[in-house]
Order: structure tokens, then sequence, then C-alpha cells
């Protein structure tokens, strides 16, 4: 608690005004409009109304996959797959799907995949099975939190002038915020 109920004594540095170059998106968080769990000033609500649509700190978006890797065993690179080709992957979670690699085989022993379409919903660790062959080359997708999505976020409504929003943020959307001037401190 700052010096004033609601007054954070802690926002000396890092103050910015939000904007669409330093904090406002549009639906899609990226690198550029990272608040970096900041605080956020309320400096009018009474303008355009008095909704905040924010991405609390902390918040991961879905994992993206970034590459396939062998589990490891005798046997896993499988048998019976033509020379190259491109196929899909069977998951066995039904949440994810679309997963596609171009492949080669020597003898029909998988030695290479790589990665064509990344699908959605796979998570680090998932087992996924290459869709070809005996089909029995088995592979570990790795993967890495991605960013949050607009579906995350949290709207805040009836919020006073000159107050802070009462959790930190990682981003502030633009589309479901109608309060103005709003300034970012850390």
């Amino acid at each position: 608690m700052g010096q004033f109920g609601n007054q954070p004594d802690f926002a000396t540095f890092d103050v910015k005004s939000i904007t669409v170059v330093n904090g406002f998106i549009n639906d899609t968080p990226s690198s550029a409009s990272f608040l970096d769990s900041s605080v956020i000033y309320i400096g009018d609500n009474t303008t355009l109304g008095n909704e905040l649509k924010v991405i609390p700190a902390g918040t991961v978006g879905p994992s993206v996959v970034t590459s396939l890797s062998s589990p490891g065993y005798a046997g896993s690179n499988g048998t019976g797959y033509s020379d190259s080709g491109n196929e899909c992957f069977i998951s066995s979670d039904a949440s994810s799907s679309g997963l596609c690699a171009d492949f080669t085989a020597v003898n029909g022993v998988v030695n290479s995949v790589t990665i064509t379409d990344f699908g959605s919903g796979y998570l680090n660790g998932d087992l996924v099975t290459l869709d070809e062959g005996d089909g029995n080359a088995v592979f570990r997708v790795v993967a890495a939190p991605g960013l949050p999505t607009a579906d995350q976020a949290v709207t805040f409504k009836d919020l006073g002038t000159g107050g802070f929003l009462p959790v930190t943020v990682d981003y502030v959307l633009a589309t479901g915020t109608t309060v103005a001037k709003l300034i970012a401190a850390k």
C-alpha cells in the first residue's frame, strides 16, 4: 500500500502512457506490446466508458511446437516407410491435430523429419506417430509456451478515475477497452 489509499509507492520508473505503440494491442500479444507485470493507472474513464480489458501478468498462451525428437528407444524410428514423403502425425490426444512433416527414410526406417505444419493443441512431451509405412515411427513433441491470446483476457468494469487496477498486467487490449489516458508503471 502506498502513501495514500490505492496509490502504490513503487511506481518510480518505467512510467509510460499506454498507446498503440507501447502497450495497446488489438487481440494479438507480441513482444512489442509486453508490459512486463506493470501496474495500470486509469486517468479517465468518463470520456469513453468504464471497461478495461487486460491479460494479467504471467498468463501463458497455448503451446507452440518447435521441433520433434526421438523418444530414444530402439525401433522408435519405425519400419516400412518410403524413402521420402510428407505425412501428418497421429496423436493420442483428441485436442491436438494438424502436425505434419516431410520425412526421409533409409531401408524403411525414418532418419529425419522436418515440420511443414505445426498444427495446434500439442503439448511438450506428447508422443505422435507418423501416419505412413507401418505406422510405428514415434516422435516426441518439443513445444514451448506461446503468447497468450485475447480469449484469455479479463475485463474490469466500473473503474474509478485516478485509481490503479488491482492486478499487474502484461497486455492491455484495445478491443473491449473503453477507458482513456492509461499509464503503465513498474
